[in-house]
């Protein structure tokens, strides 16, 4: 933009030349020949000077009103087209420019580009002109301008005769109207596009043209113009006012220490809202003029609305103080808002902070660990030999820890473990916990023999005993490693490899590491979940029965309920595969339906059939008995089959005593008043308390196969297992010993007065056809 002294210069060269136009007038007023070459000589000058500063307005400007400043520079272009054709006609030719029509054209165009120029601005602020108040405001605003407009020049243009020119000079009236609409709507409008002096000076020099354009139709109706009339130079102010508009243009960007240019003035502010009503006493005046002598009453009138007038302006001004304290109180809240922003602003990035950190140990999150991987596999260089490892970490046995000593410990073991794993690591290896007692550890750019070597150095470390709050601790890790590329290439496929590392490592005894190969992969939990539903129902499922023999007689007392799944495609599926997954899954509760039915329908078949009255005995879990209809369940199940509850015995794990005691009892005693047997199944691996199980309607203990199959290798199971019998002699329980696989394990027991036992030394389980010849077996034997 021009510097302040340009400005100065301009001021002058201004003044400079609009006195010497008048006095070259003045001067030369009755010789024509001087005044049109005096004339012409002023405007071209005056139009080429205002072009160039408002086509340096428009280079330098790079804001929403750079095409406005092109559009006033078309405008005065267009008019210098016109002079210099009227020059070309008149001083050339010896044409008489006044009837020519081609100069007129042009002329009018100014005026045609300064409408379109407004009309563009008219746009850009739209939002600001988008109102009913503003509406109203234009249509009073024109109405005024229109009747003045048609009183003293266009109706006059109309009855012209011999004038053919004058459909065209009405343009100029009808552009005026236009222009001056957009002005009105440029200066209503805030100034968020202009600054004051740049919109102050715009409105002037827009208004001055419309004004020597409105002098020049009246001295054109009245046929008194002539060339050096005033209309000349308030054509030539007007171009000159417009063109410093531009030397004080600033786009908002560039203002310095001001929120753009929405600050609106005192005297704007009554100024834009007084207009409407000075074109009503404007025209009210006029009206006054031409018929106050007609109807004296119309003066009373004129009074009244003048008063009216004043009071809405006072009104407005009560008003603009309201608007200035509300301003007031709007900065109070701007700045508390501020207070407000800058701790939500604080509270955020807290919040992103626990958005990727772990709450108890500090340690990145497992959202860290995926953002970062992901980074380190998009920049990682594929014709590098270096690799990328991810490690998955979890803690043996912490479950334990958390259950006996609480979650107090269990946190503080998280941390320690956590700071330890940091401590061990290099800078550039990362560390987080993935969530429970697992952690995620990412090393880049490195090879087999370092990633062995870190895990190696981690069990060394972990392996250390942990004291927290005076207690001595021991975990262990498991540790599964997934490498990219060749186990993966995203953070859930390398998670995935490394987590069937690490139950590897679980399955082969804990406490170790595993690098991923393919042979690890298993059936992943969500097919088998689905096939296991399917297997559902297309009765893929068996029961089979194992034998349950007195010690006394070697005679066939019961059966132990065993269920199987035959998948098509695959044979027999391990009770271990997929007894977990439905306990997981909740399909756990159909299966253990389907079992308790078809148990009771075994029975009411092998009574009918002639076979002497066995016990079946089936499993009942702990989310199946927890349920609240579970009694209900067992009593439907009755009725629909028709089956001897004596000959059904139910057996719970001690995890389902180790709930609540009352409800455990209710359900007990009554299964017990239905005539059901009750049996504890795998006594002795839980910790369940001899003060309850004292309470419950147990018929048999059984000794889990666990102590049964040590028997030869350890004393002290030895003697566990017979303070187990001795016990439940003592509390008239029976005794049934699982797993029983040779001799040995046989004559321990009957030395030790066992009731049963189970096992492979006599049977494995059968099917129900197997199982029927034993039976059949024993009663021919009988």
């Amino acid at each position: 933009m021009f510097a302040l002294k340009n400005k100065k210069f301009a001021y002058l060269f201004i003044a400079f030349f609009i006195l010497t136009n008048f006095l070259w007038n003045y001067f030369f007023q009755h010789k024509q020949a001087f005044l049109d070459w005096g004339g012409v000589t002023f405007q071209t000058i005056a139009c080429l000077t205002s072009f160039g500063w408002l086509l340096a307005t428009y280079k330098n400007d790079d804001g929403m009103a750079k095409k406005f400043w092109l559009y006033l520079g078309l405008g005065i272009l267009s008019y210098i087209i016109g002079i210099l054709i009227w020059v070309f006609y008149e001083f050339i030719l010896g044409v008489h420019g006044d009837t020519l029509l081609l100069p007129k054209i042009f002329w009018i165009g100014q005026n045609g580009f300064y409408f379109v120029a407004l009309l563009y601005m008219m746009n850009v602020v739209k939002s600001k002109l988008l109102t009913i108040r503003f509406s109203f405001d234009m249509l009073i605003i024109m109405a005024v301008a229109a009747t003045f407009n048609w009183v003293f020049i266009i109706a006059p243009l109309l009855k012209m005769e011999g004038n053919p020119f004058h459909l065209v000079e009405l343009m100029y009236p009808i552009l005026d109207l236009g222009v001056l609409g957009g002005v009105i709507s440029l200066f209503i409008a805030s100034n968020s596009v202009f600054n004051k002096k740049t919109l102050y000076l715009l409105v002037v020099g827009l208004l001055v043209q419309i004004t020597a354009d409105t002098i020049f139709s009246f001295l054109t109706v009245k046929n008194l113009y002539t060339v050096g009339s005033i209309s000349e130079p308030l054509w030539i102010l007007s171009l000159f006012i417009l063109a410093l508009a531009g030397l004080y243009h600033e786009t908002p960007s560039h203002v310095k220490g001001e929120k753009g240019y929405e600050t609106e003035s005192r005297n704007k502010f009554f100024i834009k809202h007084s207009l409407p009503y000075v074109g009503v006493l404007l025209l009210s005046l006029y009206v006054i003029s031409q018929i106050y002598h007609i109807a004296p009453v119309v003066v009373g009138l004129f009074l009244t609305i003048l008063l009216v007038v004043l009071r809405q302006l006072f009104t407005l001004l009560e008003n603009d103080k309201l608007v200035s304290k509300l301003n007031d109180l709007n900065e109070q809240l701007e700045v508390k808002v501020k207070e407000r922003t800058d701790r939500l602003v604080e509270t955020i990035n807290q919040m992103e902070y626990l958005a990727y950190h772990d709450v108890v140990t500090g340690l990145p999150n497992r959202r860290f660990i995926e953002k970062r991987l992901s980074r380190a596999i998009s920049n990682h260089n594929v014709r590098s030999k270096k690799k990328i490892a991810f490690l998955l970490l979890d803690l043996d046995r912490f479950k334990h820890i958390n259950d006996s000593l609480g979650h107090s410990y269990g946190d503080l073991l998280l941390k320690e473990v956590g700071d330890r794993l940091s401590a061990s690591l290099k800078p550039n290896e990362l560390v987080c916990r993935i969530g429970g007692d697992e952690y995620g550890i990412l090393l880049e750019n490195t090879n087999e023999l370092q990633i062995e070597k870190t895990a190696e150095n981690i069990l060394t470390v972990l392996r250390k005993t942990y004291d927290i709050k005076e207690e001595e601790l021991y975990v262990t890790p498991s540790i599964g490693v997934a490498i990219f590329p060749e186990h993966g290439d995203d953070f859930e496929s390398l998670l995935m490899k490394a987590d069937t590392a690490m139950y590897k490592v679980k399955e082969a005894g804990k406490n170790h590491y595993k690098i991923y190969h393919v042979e690890m992969d298993i059936e992943p939990q969500v097919t088998m979940e689905n096939a296991l539903r399917k297997g559902i129902e297309r009765n893929e499922l068996e029961l089979y029965f194992q034998p349950q023999v007195s010690l006394e007689n070697n005679h066939i007392v019961g059966v132990e309920a065993l269920l199987r799944w035959i998948r098509p495609d695959q044979g027999m599926v391990p009770p271990c595969e997929f007894i977990p997954l439905a306990e997981e899954t909740g399909l756990i509760l159909p299966l253990g339906e389907w079992v308790l039915k078809e148990a009771c329908l075994q029975s009411v078949k092998w009574e009918q059939k002639g076979f002497l009255p066995i016990r079946i005995a089936v499993n009942i879990s702990a989310i199946q008995f927890q349920q609240n209809n579970f009694i209900e369940k067992v009593t439907e199940t009755l009725f629909e089959t028709k089956a001897n509850p004596e000959n059904i015995e139910l057996e719970i794990t001690e995890s389902v005593a180790m709930g609540s005691i009352e409800e455990t009892l209710s359900k007990l005693n009554s299964l017990k008043e239905m005539g059901f047997h009750m049996a504890m199944d795998d006594f002795g691996t839980g910790y369940s308390s001899l003060q309850y199980l004292n309470q419950y309607p147990i018929d048999h203990l059984k000794i889990d196969r666990s102590f049964i199959s040590s028997l030869n290798t350890s004393e002290k199971n030895v003697e566990i297992v017979k303070l187990i019998v001795l016990m439940a002699k003592g509390l008239n329980y029976k005794v049934i010993a699982e797993g029983v696989e040779d001799e040995c394990q046989k004559l321990f027991l009957q030395s030790i007065e066992c009731d049963e036992y189970q096992g492979y030394l006599y049977s494995p389980p059968l099917n129900k056809l197997d199982t029927e010849v034993l039976l059949q077996q024993q009663l021919t034997n009988k």
